[in-house]
């Protein structure tokens, strides 16, 4: 994306964000991504302040994800980012994740939202503009479809506790693959990585608050449901495969 307007920040996997196979685990990379878009919009001036006297506030509508392979424990990555302008209510966010070398690992497709504070209404365009932050088109995307798919099997509820909540008090966006990758039988994640994820944010689920899942298998891959007060909280389409490279597994 070096033709874009962008922003680039190199980390460090931490051995606390990796899974049973010493690679990032999916919700990190998520969580990873986050902090380099909010990184990004600081640099140009867009921090907390900056919002909170506009009472709006960025969330994320719908995110996919692509991994050709994922980075091992202590494996140094570079994350670059870029935004286009807001567009029919949605502002679209790249981020391609690289290794040292130069390999491409993953890209991050997020659709994010502005709202206000105030009245909760999402707003189709922000009542402000960074000069040099946003770029008029990123060709570039992913499918954000979401395969449903019937019968479904309960796989039991997940609490909103301290520690899935973030900020805003709530499940934070990239904690929902660990709720899809825990109610999935545990054969399938141990089968292979995850290579592709689409999910869908329709409810927010509060700290204190429960949402029951449910999966089914669909295509290629599994679709799950999360369920808050009998409504869609969340949906997410997962598919598994590649393989893991022997230098990672150290």
């Amino acid at each position: 994306m070096s033709e874009y307007r962008s922003y680039t920040e190199q980390m460090t996997v931490l051995d606390g964000d990796s899974d049973f196979r010493r690679c990032l685990k999916p919700s990190a990379l998520f969580r990873y991504v986050e902090q380099v878009s909010a990184d990004h919009a600081r640099a140009y001036g867009m921090d907390h302040a900056f919002f909170r006297e506009r009472h709006n506030a960025f969330l994320v509508g719908k995110q996919a994800l692509r991994v050709w392979r994922m980075p091992g424990r202590a494996e140094k990555i570079d994350l670059t980012t870029a935004c286009e302008v807001f567009k029919k209510g949605t502002m679209k966010r790249l981020t391609t994740i690289t290794s040292e070398t130069g390999e491409k690992l993953a890209l991050v497709d997020c659709r994010w939202m502005i709202v206000d504070t105030e009245t909760g209404r999402i707003l189709r365009t922000p009542g402000w503009t960074m000069p040099d932050f946003q770029n008029d088109d990123l060709p570039e995307e992913l499918p954000q479809i979401v395969h449903k798919s019937q019968p479904l099997t309960a796989a039991g509820e997940r609490r909103a506790s301290y520690s899935m909540c973030d900020l805003n008090g709530h499940i934070n966006n990239s904690l929902y693959l660990d709720i899809a990758c825990d109610a999935l039988p545990q054969e399938v994640v141990e089968a292979a990585p995850l290579s592709f994820a689409s999910i869908k944010y329709h409810r927010e689920v509060p700290m204190g608050q429960s949402v029951q899942v449910f999966y089914a298998p669909s295509g290629n891959g599994w679709y799950l449901l999360g369920r808050r007060e009998e409504h869609a909280a969340f949906e997410c389409y997962l598919e598994f495969g590649g393989s893991v490279t022997e230098s990672l597994q150290k």
